[in-house]
């Protein structure tokens, strides 16, 4: 492998993370809805501490009340455990004060070229995906992308989650799992979500019509639900359902994305839908030291976080004047028409003239009518299938 596919080789990336983002704790981190008191169980000689519980990555956190407004902060060595019945928290006592200033250090284009730069059998389709995925970070994007399962989708939002630690990408098991990856801005990635729970798909249903239809605050509906708040901020927060395309479902009449939601309807209306071709014909390669080059690398992976940052704010403060006109073949309304201009934004600052514009739009066209394609053949089959069962 190069020393760019290197790079971005998940386990190196992995090894960035730990370092970088483990033991970082953000606002969107907390799960006390107020300040608390409390005497813990291994305190007892001591005042009440005053402060707020966290949770990252399944462990909990306590957080005094004077630092709470220094967040994100990162949890150094010096700490104390504070037992609660049967929670052991840790206790932050020489914390360290994080913060990325949003800076374009890398360009955009070499910014989308380099990020997971792997030999694929529809290069094209790679490119868009890195787009759309990318979007997710620096906009506010609702897709649901299908795809044949080696295309690369899971291990490039993932990818984005070791460079930014803001888009989680997890199958979805339960209901504090769920909520408790809401991180506020960046993307919220939802792996196969037909196989959780039906009290899970109720809250990802209730989750997604929500901030999909444009609101920056959910309201919880599950509110008896252990560690999970009464509401979550979501100014800038995008969702992104994966899933494989219908010939990779043993039973797709039931069991795939289109049927799976109570109101599959209001779903469809305000996520726009995406069928991918092509798959990673990368042949990964672990004959190199991970540590050594993700050492060597700390600075790019933090200019790269910084630069997304800037991307994010240009978008938010609207700095950026399209250069290319959009002559898109699709007539689309509402929310899936915001969704498309929030990835024909980033498309634009990528392409270098009118003609590559151009290609980029008929591929992204392409896209959305190969899905609508893939799904009425579903339905249609669906459809004949409930009249016979009827007869």
């Amino acid at each position: 492998m190069t020393e760019l596919k290197r790079r971005y080789y998940l386990d190196v990336l992995a090894i960035h993370s730990s370092q970088m983002y483990a033991s970082l704790i953000y606002p969107s981190d907390i799960i006390s809805e107020n300040l608390k008191e409390i005497v813990f169980d291994n305190r007892k000689d001591y005042e009440p501490f005053r402060g707020y519980f966290a949770r990252k990555d399944r462990k909990l956190f306590w957080i005094d009340e004077k630092l709470i407004n220094e967040l994100p902060l990162k949890v150094r060595d010096v700490i104390e455990e504070l037992v609660c019945k049967d929670d052991v928290a840790t206790r932050p006592m020489n914390p360290q004060r994080f913060k990325l200033v949003p800076e374009l250090k890398i360009s955009v284009r070499e910014l989308i070229d380099d990020l997971a730069p792997y030999d694929h059998s529809v290069p094209k389709q790679w490119t868009l995906m890195k787009i759309v995925a990318l979007m997710g970070f620096i906009g506010r994007v609702y897709v649901c992308i299908s795809s044949k399962s080696h295309f690369g989708k899971s291990a490039l939002y993932e990818l984005l989650h070791y460079l930014t630690d803001k888009c989680p990408v997890f199958k979805p098991r339960s209901v504090p799992g769920v909520l408790n990856h809401i991180t506020g801005n960046g993307n919220i990635v939802l792996d196969e979500t037909h196989k959780c729970k039906s009290e899970v798909r109720d809250i990802i249903e209730e989750f997604a019509l929500q901030i999909g239809g444009g609101k920056s605050l959910y309201l919880n509906g599950a509110l008896k639900s252990k560690n999970t708040k009464s509401k979550y901020d979501a100014v800038l927060q995008s969702i992104t359902f994966l899933f494989n395309n219908v010939d990779q479902y043993k039973n797709p009449d039931t069991d795939y994305f289109e049927f799976i939601f109570s109101n599959n309807k209001a779903i469809d209306d305000r996520f726009l839908k995406l069928k991918f071709d092509g798959i990673l014909t990368e042949r990964f390669k672990k004959d190199f030291d991970l540590q050594s080059v993700a050492k060597t690398n700390r600075m790019y992976y933090i200019d790269f976080a910084k630069s997304l940052l800037y991307l994010q704010q240009v978008k938010q403060q609207d700095k950026y004047g399209r250069r290319w006109s959009c002559s898109s073949v699709l007539d689309l309304k509402g929310r899936r028409k915001i969704v498309y201009d929030e990835i024909s934004w980033l498309l634009d600052l990528y392409c270098e003239n009118q003609d590559e514009f151009n290609c980029y739009i008929q591929e992204l066209d392409g896209a959305i009518m190969a899905y609508r394609e893939m799904v009425n053949k579903l339905d249609e089959n669906y459809k004949s299938m409930t009249e016979y069962e009827e007869l």
